[in-house]
């Protein structure tokens, strides 16, 4: 029964994600046309969307649901790709302009730095790691 109940957590996830990239495109294409023509709205969505699916994507490699915090790895990784995908939709509310040039927005039109900024602070949460089981 354990067996089955592994691989099923593993079909939900499959079902979830497939559920988020309805969801997700579905709210892109409301977002693009309500915002009328403003980026802001736009740009706050592409971060907001982007750190779900890091959430999401990390919670299949979870071992185990208990809070261990992992401080290096919260400072190291979480915080500084935080703090990079933010610069964008903060940078079209204040001043308008990119403040690193064209090869910054290149890397931030990805969505892996969001990406990571989800998955690394799930995974600085509950630390990803689990002593296994003997079968």
């Amino acid at each position: 029964m354990e067996k089955v109940m592994r691989y099923g957590w593993k079909i939900l996830w499959i079902i979830g994600l497939l559920i988020l990239a309805i969801i997700s495109i579905d709210l892109k294409q409301e977002i693009e046309e309500g915002t009328n023509y403003r980026i802001e709205g736009y740009l706050w969505y592409i971060f907001f969307i982007h750190f779900v699916w890091g959430i999401y994507l990390s919670l299949i490699s979870i071992k185990q649901w208990k809070i261990q915090f992992n401080f290096p790895l919260f400072i190291g990784a979480f915080l500084p790709c935080l703090i990079v995908s933010l610069i964008i939709p903060i940078s079209s509310i204040t001043s308008g302009t990119v403040p690193f040039g064209p090869w910054f927005v290149k890397v931030h039109s990805t969505g892996l730095v969001e990406m990571a900024a989800g998955f690394t602070l799930i995974l600085s949460i509950f630390h990803g790691t689990k002593e296994e089981k003997p079968y």
